[in-house]
């Protein structure tokens, strides 16, 4: 080792010595974050679409809506999204979607984001979705789910969904 590599070695370990407790510092001033214990919980929905545009492209169908979906238990209220579904010359679909949730989760009243994707084949699939972004009192709340839509006619769907769900504190 020559003598210059020494000599940068020494003022940098020098640093890092002085330094470290000012890091160690700045480290435990950061606000911790907890979360509640995960937990799960169930509900139905039903919806509305009202179709904005309809295209083809190479044998599929491309469906542009608006959704105003009613959800009951664990998230109750209306959710109002902006979608897409493709459906494919074999009958199956995905879809993607999302809105602002606007009702009570857990008791506390306030606005979320939920966004959705799905599958399926003919009128039955299934789907997953997240909840984030919460306002008010959902501020802090994370969910993550699935769902199992029907459609019951031209512009109308129903189904359930189940999740996991916990509050920052």
């Amino acid at each position: 080792m020559n003598n210059n590599t020494f000599v940068q070695e020494t003022r940098t370990k020098k640093t890092l010595k002085l330094l470290l407790p000012l890091l160690l510092s700045l480290i435990l001033l950061v606000p911790m974050v907890s979360a509640s214990t995960p937990a799960s919980a169930t509900g139905r929905f039903t919806a509305t679409v009202a179709i904005t545009s309809i295209s083809q492209a190479d044998g599929n169908t491309i469906i542009t809506a608006i959704e105003t979906q009613t959800l009951s238990g664990f998230l109750t209220g209306t959710r109002i999204a902006i979608g897409l579904e493709i459906i494919h010359p074999d009958d199956t679909f995905n879809a993607h979607d999302s809105g602002t949730f606007t009702g009570t989760v857990n008791g506390m009243s306030g606005t979320a984001v939920i966004t959705g994707s799905s599958t399926g084949t003919g009128a039955t699939g299934s789907g997953q979705f997240v909840v984030e972004l919460g306002a008010t009192g959902l501020s802090g709340l994370h969910a993550q789910g699935t769902f199992q839509p029907t459609v019951t006619g031209p512009t109308t769907v129903t189904g359930t969904y189940s999740l996991q769900y916990h509050f920052d504190q």
